[in-house]
Formats: C-alpha cells, sequence, structure tokens
C-alpha cells in the first residue's frame, strides 16, 4: 500500500532531521553541545553525547526506513512520539525548576520537540484504528 502524503513528508523530515543532528553528535559531540549553549567538560561527557545522538542517527534511518517498509510506521512514531514528549516533560520541569533561561535556542527547541510530539502521537494514534 502507498503512504499518505503526511506520513511521507512528516517521515523524511524526521528521519532527515534526526540523522544529520544525529550524525553531527556522534562525530563531533562539542559541537553538538555548542548547539544549544553548553560545553563540555569531562571526557566521559563526550561518550554520553555520542551514546544519545547514536540513538537519534538509528531512529532517523528507522523513519528513512519505514517510508518502504509501511508495517514499520506505527511502531516509529510511537518512538519518536516518547522521545519529543520525554524532552517536552524535561524542559517544562527544568523551567520550573531552574527558571527560565535567556535563550531564544530553548523555546525554538521546545516548540519542534512539541510539534513533532504531537504530529507523531496523533499519527500513532491514526495508524492504531486502521
Amino acid at each position: 500500500m502507498k503512504n499518505s502524503m503526511i506520513d511521507t513528508v512528516l517521515l523524511t523530515l524526521i528521519g532527515l532531521e534526526y540523522v544529520g543532528f544525529g550524525l553531527i553528535g556522534l562525530i563531533n559531540p562539542n559541537a553538538a553541545a555548542g548547539l544549544v549553549g553548553f560545553t563540555l567538560n569531562e571526557l566521559i561527557s563526550l561518550s554520553e553525547i555520542r551514546a544519545n545522538y547514536s540513538f537519534f542517527v538509528l531512529l532517523g534511518f528507522m523513519s528513512l526506513i519505514s517510508l518502504y517498509r509501511k508495517s514499520w510506521q506505527k511502531v516509529t512514531y510511537l518512538i519518536v512520539a516518547l522521545l519529543c514528549g520525554s524532552y517536552v516533560f524535561g524542559r517544562i520541569v527544568s523551567i520550573a525548576l531552574d527558571g527560565i533561561p535567556d535563550t531564544r535556542t530553548l523555546w525554538m527547541v521546545f516548540a519542534v520537540d512539541l510539534a513533532v510530539f504531537i504530529l507523531s502521537f496523533c499519527r500513532y494514534k491514526d495508524l492504531s484504528r486502521a
């Protein structure tokens, strides 16, 4: 069965975003940290960034593969929704506990995470009904 236009666009954008940013963090953790305004001070921090960003690479490839393996789409959307939803929750907790950082980066990243969460969760729900 052919993909809907929304799945084609959404999974392609998610795939490219996560492969791209994932490779940045996997190859150059300092550059990835710099994108969100912090520095890595310990050797173990490089490993932590690489470990997390390797998941992004795999999730990005999973999103792209699911364009051709429709049976993967539901679980891909679920994983993306869980990931982005946990980021939204964590950012809200951080704002509540730590205050609002004076950076536009937080709000941009928050908005993207929230949008991707909502879209992925809605697609997961739609595919669950089918």
